[in-house]
């Protein structure tokens, strides 16, 4: 049996701003043909797809998860933490690691992210 992770669903209070951070400080490309607005927005990330639902809808739950953590695998770490940053959000310093480097933020709704770069990932 094949598997792989194929989407995250993320419930968010403003579904606009959060669709703007997710497209312009991350740079996750909107699906506008499956996209639902106002309801909800498919975001293409990579081998994944990120989908922001509103949290009014009937059966949503409202805030962050502290256990979870999306991950952001990025070609420039500094460039990615400026965009994060320009957007008000919550960003840690750069950390330098062995197996490569990357920082932690806040989405608009506080969901926990970490944006990376490992060594000798290629793009």
């Amino acid at each position: 049996m094949a598997i792989r992770l194929g989407n995250i669903n993320l419930f968010v209070q403003d579904i606009e701003r959060a669709r703007r951070f997710y497209v312009e400080a991350l740079g996750l490309v909107e699906d506008s043909a499956r996209s639902q607005p106002p309801g909800f927005y498919l975001l293409l990330a990579g081998g994944c797809t990120l989908t922001l639902q509103d949290a009014s809808a009937p059966g949503a739950f409202a805030g962050s998860a502290e256990s979870i953590e999306i991950g952001f695998a990025v070609d420039d770490v500094a460039a990615a933490r400026q965009q994060v940053a320009a957007w008000g959000a919550s960003v840690s310093d750069v950390q330098q690691m062995g197996w490569g480097g990357g920082f932690d933020a806040r989405d608009p709704d506080g969901h926990r992210l970490t944006v990376y770069r490992m060594h000798g990932q290629d793009w």
